[in-house]
């Protein structure tokens, strides 16, 4: 499975959990449905891959500070040059 499918892949499991807002799934499935768009910065779509794996809601709170959260992800598709800066309340 490439970077790519992975990608799919994570965004449906960790939505699936409720981990990942509804909001942020257009967004990521924007790159990881367009790999010849993003296939000359591999290095942050697995940096997003990562961040879509560990994705935690409420990881500014207490027990939860390991995880990323939606500016992580929001920053990440922002090097991307997907602007998601709306979805920062």
């Amino acid at each position: 499975m490439d970077l790519f499918d992975q990608l799919k892949q994570s965004i449906t499991e960790e939505y699936d959990n409720g981990e990942l807002p509804l909001n942020l799934v257009a967004p990521l499935q924007q790159v990881a449905n367009n790999p010849e768009q993003f296939s000359d910065k591999l290095d942050t779509v697995k940096t997003l891959l990562k961040q879509v794996d560990a994705f935690e809601p409420y990881c500014d709170c207490g027990c939860f500070a390991e995880g990323f959260n939606i500016k992580d992800v929001v920053k990440t598709l922002s090097q991307l040059g997907i602007d998601a800066s709306h979805l920062i309340s």
